[in-house]
């Protein structure tokens, strides 16, 4: 299911530069990263796009980070 939609997102930051969400908040409910299935960058002009594929163990949410804006997005939803 398509969501697109801002959400909260606390990750860690390594001094590598990889990204890991470790919670999200979306529609009022806090959601723990259980398992991060895969990751994959794309571009739209100068913004970097980091995507990550991650389950709560329930669920498959595919959440975004757009390094121009440093805002991070739900974009996709599997149940």
């Amino acid at each position: 299911m398509e969501v697109g939609e801002a959400v909260s997102v606390i990750a860690s930051f390594s001094q590598v530069y990889r990204i890991k969400p470790l919670r999200f908040r979306w529609s009022g409910r806090l959601f723990e990263v259980k398992d991060i299935t895969y990751v994959w960058k794309s571009k739209e002009g100068r913004n970097e796009i980091y995507h990550f594929s991650v389950s709560d163990g329930n669920s498959l949410y595919e959440l975004s980070f757009h390094t121009e804006s440093l805002l991070w997005r739900l974009e996709k939803l599997e149940a």
